[in-house]
């Protein structure tokens, strides 16, 4: 069974962007929360960053980015998008310890206005980030055979969808 290295991006960016498309309420949500209302929704937001976030990253990171590199005459090309990964795994260390200090019964203003600010990033720069990985998608889809562009939707795909 051919798979198409688009089509499996895209669904894989669709579940994604259905929990990142909810990071906006939630931070405006942190300004009128209690730490009870907002400890459980960290907790999930934090579980499928790490869980199904990170390992989508590093599955483009092993497969695709060595893949573009080779194709753009290794010229660092991929360099951006992975100091993006980096921005983006610092952000869910930074919503993780926020997250697992939250002051009771309410988090103090500035515990509540750093939280609000890993989260706006957050969504900030995966939106982009998603968008522009896509298109490299399709970079890649265009300059290899299609067993190699098989084998790269293998390597990206991760069981995102029984997750959430």
């Amino acid at each position: 069974m051919t798979t198409s290295l688009p089509l499996v991006a895209h669904e894989q960016h669709e579940i994604l962007l259905h929990t990142v498309d909810t990071l906006p309420a939630f931070g405006d949500a942190l300004v009128t929360a209690s730490t009870a209302e907002i400890r459980p929704r960290v907790e999930e937001i934090d579980s499928f960053l790490s869980d199904i976030l990170v390992p989508h990253m590093e599955a483009a990171e092993r497969t695709l980015y060595p893949e573009l590199e080779r194709m753009l005459q290794n010229r660092h090309s991929m360099t951006p998008m992975r100091k993006e990964h980096d921005e983006i795994r610092a952000l869910v260390a930074g919503l993780h310890r926020l997250g697992s200090s939250l002051d009771e019964p309410r988090p103090s203003l500035a515990r509540t206005l750093a939280l609000r600010r890993v989260v706006f990033r957050l969504y900030a720069l995966l939106k982009v980030h998603l968008v522009e990985e896509e298109l490299y998608v399709r970079v890649v889809n265009k300059g290899v055979t299609a067993d190699v562009a098989e084998l790269l939707a293998a390597g990206i795909a991760h069981p995102l969808s029984s997750a959430h």
